[in-house]
């Protein structure tokens, strides 16, 4: 006889979320947004340089591809490989798979902090029409393929030491989203030394009193992190290597990190290069800081950018440059619109969707997030700390590298989860206060 494949009811769950997702996205880029209708600035020079690397042809300007990481033209470059480019449907609904996978890797995670299936089902639909994730399904940008691998990345981690099963996986999921953008790798870092503390912590425990309070993993093993973390490598050194082909010199991965701490440190909102070429920064813009940068040759010369962003930092003082990197981190939430969804919104529902949704992020989960980060800081649960770690390094490279709101919406199933943990805390300690509260006579 042959066996029958039986899935459980959170699996279950799992997949229908994922279809209520995609189908989200298919009636968005049918009916609202159309990715090719919006090959334009940043979305055409990722299908420039993806057609380069499909087709050999497109951007006539390879210097160009070291100022952004390699992962999201890479991935429409597969994309294009598989169906063509010239193949809306089908691309379309490649492209849709990335943002339909946040839901599912939202609910299995959630099922992590409340057993019972209702709460993980709520969250995982929540993030299937979750408005700011939704609407990048209409643009060929780095945010919703960034935002499926770091989801998958995050719920892979989480299967991977509960189960021990998956760490190849769990190494390629955190490759594509490193090569997309490269913060995940604090991320990664910061928990793989946690995990190593806590696979060797009896012996730490004598001088740490603290680590009694993290979680039990018996499931996690050195040699499954090595093999996760070596994928990974890979990739660093992928980039690394074409990197160095690209422009003669070594580095990370790309240029982008000097113009954006440019951004981050000074108020130069644009950079002009006499061969004609210009970027500018629509946040700085939007906020009064119009100063152009002119500089003789590329664009994107890491070594000219840091000079003039070493020029200006030499006369800030700490406190000015502390008020720069809270504003900084104010760009993910406010003081910014979300580009490009804010060119579409006009004054109709989809404004009034945008605002609802900032309001909710601002007023109700962001509170609730930080009382799930909390509690995670006080009873430390694998999955709280795996979304605290990933919210830190979104506040880190927002006040030292830069962002606007866009560069959140990555980022915001984990506040969503964490404020999941934060609603259960309530949640729990409302009966208990009731029950201490002296009866009325």
């Amino acid at each position: 006889m042959k066996a029958r494949l039986r899935l459980s009811g959170a699996a279950l769950a799992a997949l229908g979320v994922f279809a209520v997702a995609l189908a989200a996205r298919l009636l968005w880029v049918s009916y609202v947004d159309n990715p090719y209708d919006n090959i334009f600035s940043d979305m055409g020079g990722y299908i420039n340089r993806a057609k380069q690397a499909a087709y050999g042809s497109g951007d006539p300007f390879p210097i160009f591809a070291t100022l952004y990481p390699p992962g999201a033209h890479l991935v429409y470059a597969a994309e294009m490989k598989l169906v063509g480019f010239d193949h809306h449907w089908p691309m379309l609904f490649l492209n849709c798979l990335w943002g339909a996978a946040v839901a599912p890797s939202a609910m299995l995670m959630a099922t992590r902090i409340d057993k019972r299936l209702a709460m993980p089902v709520v969250v995982g639909l929540f993030m299937a029409l979750w408005y700011p994730v939704l609407a990048f399904a209409g643009f060929f940008s780095s945010e919703q393929p960034f935002a499926g691998a770091i989801a998958v990345s995050a719920w892979l981690l989480v299967r991977q030491v509960d189960t021990g099963k998956g760490a190849v996986s769990l190494g390629i999921a955190s490759a594509v989203a490193y090569l997309i953008r490269p913060q995940i790798i604090m991320t990664l870092f910061a928990l793989t030394l946690l995990g190593l503390v806590i696979v060797f912590r009896e012996p730490l425990e004598r001088f740490l009193a603290f680590l009694k309070r993290l979680p039990v993993m018996p499931r996690l093993r050195v040699g499954r992190l090595l093999i996760a973390g070596g994928i990974l490598t890979a990739a660093v050194v992928f980039g690394a290597i074409r990197y160095h082909s690209l422009c003669g010199r070594w580095g990370l991965v790309s240029d982008n990190s000097a113009m954006t701490r440019l951004w981050a440190d000074t108020n130069y909102g644009k950079v002009r290069s006499k061969l004609g070429f210009f970027f500018e920064s629509p946040p700085k813009n939007e906020n009064g800081e119009h100063r152009e940068l002119l500089v003789d040759g590329y664009v994107g010369d890491p070594a000219v950018l840091d000079r003039a962003r070493q020029n200006e930092v030499h006369y800030m003082t700490l406190s000015e440059r502390v008020v720069r990197w809270v504003r900084n981190v104010r760009f993910l939430f406010v003081d910014n619109a979300l580009w490009p969804e804010s060119m579409h919104m006009g004054d109709g529902w989809r404004r009034k969707t945008y605002e609802y949704t900032k309001r909710l992020l601002l007023y109700a989960l962001c509170p609730l997030a930080l009382l799930g980060m909390l509690r995670c800081a006080r009873r430390p649960r694998l999955v709280p700390l795996v979304c605290t770690a990933h919210v830190l390094t979104m506040l880190v490279v927002a006040a030292f590298f830069f962002a606007e709101q866009r560069y959140r919406v990555p980022y915001d199933i984990f506040i969503v989860l964490l404020a999941a943990e934060g609603g259960m805390w309530v949640a729990s300690w409302l009966p208990r206060r009731r029950a201490t509260q002296p009866q009325g006579s």
